[in-house]
């Protein structure tokens, strides 16, 4: 094989899956690659001004029919809602990776339902390096990620977490991808697949998760061939705060958003809102449809969150592990309402940091408001600036094992 000259970022999802491959491509970039970000075509702007190209990966109307609809974001509908459009980039996706890229010289590195880039590696030998963002990805009996609607008890029999965990993926996950990858897979004369989610999805060759030891410890049973290379640093263009922003925001306020990507506010961010207001506060809030202002009430389409998040006593938001590291970079409190998909894991995760609270708890406002608070969130805040930006370790990590390959 010759050596790789060319990086290809692919990745699927919200602006927050996206944003961190922005980051890594512009990580390969620098390193000197002829690198393009293949992702929906609304998050174009994210690599603007790297040197990385931006290539649509196709599906446009199935994405926007599917994030900007109600059923993504639910704890029941929310997984087949999503590989609605996941099929749809798939199958748009993989004859331009073997159109424009060629295996030889080129380096595929891709989120963990971006399944174009493991079918090249599979049927094309293209090298390929699954980059997982959050520890909920992970089939696990040794350590049961917290899901949506029912989870494995993590202090029950090991042999009986096996069981259920094969199970649950066997009658729940099993047949919903199967219906899509290994239908496209028959088209191209590929043999069906089984344990997709627990295995498939993970490149053979490398694995790397977009988070710390110390948010998520790697149990026995992950993938061997995975290594933890910390959270990346995103970057998405505005990093300053707009001076009407910065103006309002002289008194006590608490950001909140349930995630740029959510079209309708939820219930729950009104009922923040009217806690907020009757402490005293101010309520910033982040949403693709705002509301009307008023004195106390600020609601805009987008912020750059590590502008604002310096200037807010703390945060109430959706458990998106975009917005809990910026937040935790930052060094506020959270107040956390998950809906779906990664989001009640993440959260749990949080909780057991310190560095967060459900929204739904008693004690959750006074919480925040209180000094001790503080204290706790900057321990994490310096742990995460000791440890710099994971998107330069993804990149030299998988960089380093392609090269390998290639000797």
């Amino acid at each position: 094989m010759q050596a790789i000259r060319r990086a290809l970022v692919m990745a699927v999802g919200s602006g927050g899956d996206v944003a961190p491959f922005a980051a890594v491509a512009a990580q390969l970039a620098a390193r000197g690659l002829d690198t393009t970000l293949m992702a929906p075509q609304r998050y174009a702007p994210y690599v603007a001004g790297s040197g990385v190209a931006f290539v649509s990966i196709g599906a446009e109307d199935v994405f926007t029919r599917v994030f900007d609809g109600a059923d993504i974001w639910d704890a029941r509908r929310g997984l087949a809602a999503s590989w609605t459009y996941y099929d749809a980039a798939m199958r748009s996706a993989y004859p331009m990776v073997r159109a424009g890229w060629h295996a030889r010289d080129t380096l595929l590195l891709s989120s963990s339902f971006a399944v174009a880039a493991r079918l090249a590696e599979e049927r094309d030998g293209f090298r390929n390096c699954t980059v997982h963002l959050s520890p909920s990805i992970i089939f696990s009996a040794e350590a049961p990620p917290r899901w949506p609607l029912l989870s494995i008890p993590p202090h029950w029999p090991l042999g009986l977490r096996r069981f259920l965990m094969r199970l649950s993926e066997r009658v729940g996950t099993e047949p919903l991808l199967g219906r899509y990858i290994n239908a496209f897979r028959a088209e191209l004369g590929l043999a069906p697949q089984r344990w997709l989610l627990s295995h498939w999805i993970h490149s053979p060759a490398q694995v790397l998760y977009a988070f710390p030891s110390w948010f998520a410890e790697p149990a026995g049973d992950w993938p061997a061939q995975g290594q933890c290379a910390g959270f990346p640093l995103a970057r998405l263009g505005q990093t300053s705060l707009p001076a009407d922003v910065a103006d309002w925001l002289g008194g006590e306020a608490v950001l909140i958003t349930a995630g740029t990507a959510v079209a309708q506010r939820p219930a729950w961010v009104t009922r923040a809102i009217a806690a907020v207001r009757a402490r005293g506060w101010r309520a910033l809030v982040v949403e693709p449809q705002p509301g009307p202002a008023q004195d106390d009430v600020l609601s805009l389409p987008f912020l750059p969150f590590d502008a604002v998040l310096p200037h807010v006593k703390g945060i109430v938001h959706h458990a998106g592990i975009g917005t809990a590291l910026a937040a935790m970079r930052a060094g506020v409190p959270q107040l956390l309402q998950p809906s779906a998909h990664d989001q009640p894991d993440n959260a749990a995760r949080l909780v057991a940091l310190g560095v967060a609270r459900p929204l739904s708890a008693p004690e959750a406002w006074d919480w925040l408001s209180a000094g001790p608070t503080q204290a706790l969130t900057q321990v994490v805040r310096a742990r995460l600036a000791r440890e710099g930006d994971g998107a330069a370790r993804i990149a030299e990590m998988a960089l380093a094992h392609a090269h390998h390959r290639s000797l």
